[in-house]
């Protein structure tokens, strides 16, 4: 079994809001990836999710949530409940 390493990148799935269109999404992941410390962030306009891979030493949910809050779009962290 191995031990997850301190700088071991972690996933977050966060709920969006305001998103209408394909440019809406290239917008959230252009906003997302300039951040240093996120690896990927993927935006799903259907289901309005993203999930983004980044380094919590680097960042927090918070953080990534503001950055969202920043560009005029609503983000919020899914629970484990809220991800079948």
């Amino acid at each position: 079994m191995t031990h997850p390493d301190a700088t071991s990148p972690a996933t977050v799935e966060l709920a969006l809001t305001g998103m209408h269109c394909g440019s809406c999404v290239a917008l959230i992941e252009e906003v997302l990836t300039d951040e240093s410390g996120v690896v990927s962030a993927t935006v799903d306009l259907d289901s309005a999710k993203a999930r983004v891979t980044y380094h919590p030493e680097a960042l927090t949910v918070e953080d990534l949530c503001a950055v969202v809050v920043a560009t005029g779009y609503g983000a919020t962290q899914l629970s484990a409940a809220d991800n079948p």
